[in-house]
């Protein structure tokens, strides 16, 4: 590492150091990286510097710093991408509004996949789901845990992480909204509309699951119009 390297571009250049090893070294969710000492030595930095960049890539989750036990390759996650979310749709409740649409885009366009590979076990699994989500209304119990779910199984069959990964970061980001109108989902309205995609799911009929799926949205859609007016 050159000498002349300071603050920034410093910090900068060891981040780089340590995730250029990462991938080097073809290394693993889980897999231990060289303590600060080593790191201090190979690079000629202080200690400082390399807690620096190290608390950087903390923040972006590539790397966990487990007490006592040293620096650990972190697994593949989109906290930092949730928590800019949160932070802007508190700062501009627009932005809520574009999170969705890109929600409701992204389940438009991979429903029909999803009905012609979900697996009979999958099925079951969003049957019973329900069976449960009816018991919650009639006791009066929150179900929104169940709503997710509900659409993480239904993708479950495409075997793509990264969509399951991204449905997690709109829910969550949803979660925190603090726009009660918004998050007010009228019980009966929600569980009559996931019957009902089950129902065109079960039939494999991609059109009327993906017609169906849009009327879900457009419940909520009518909500963040009367909450968040352009």
């Amino acid at each position: 590492m050159e000498k002349p390297l300071r603050g920034p571009a410093l910090s900068e250049a060891i981040r780089t150091y340590i995730k250029d090893y990462i991938i080097a070294n073809k290394l693993k969710p889980g897999d231990p990286l060289p303590p600060e000492s080593q790191l201090m030595e190979e690079l000629g930095v202080g200690r400082s510097s390399v807690r620096e960049a190290v608390k950087a890539l903390q923040s972006l989750g590539i790397v966990e710093i487990r007490r006592g036990n040293g620096l650990y390759v972190r697994e593949t996650n989109f906290d930092p991408i949730l928590e800019v979310l949160e932070y802007s749709m508190r700062f501009d409740p627009h932005m809520f509004a574009e999170v969705f649409h890109v929600r409701v885009w992204l389940e438009s366009a991979v429903i029909g996949d999803a009905v012609h590979q979900i697996t009979d076990q999958n099925l079951a699994q969003l049957d019973q789901l329900m069976h449960v989500w009816e018991q919650r209304i009639e006791a009066g119990e929150p179900f929104a845990d169940l709503d997710e779910e509900f659409h993480c199984i239904l993708y479950q069959s495409l075997n793509n992480r990264t969509l399951i990964m991204l449905l997690e970061v709109f829910w969550d980001a949803f979660e925190t909204l603090d726009i009660e109108a918004i998050r007010a989902t009228v019980p009966r309205i929600a569980l009559d509309d996931h019957w009902s995609l089950l129902e065109a799911v079960k039939m494999r009929d991609a059109a009327l699951a993906r017609g169906r799926l849009i009327y879900h949205f457009s419940h909520v859609e009518k909500r963040i119009t009367a909450a968040i007016p352009d």
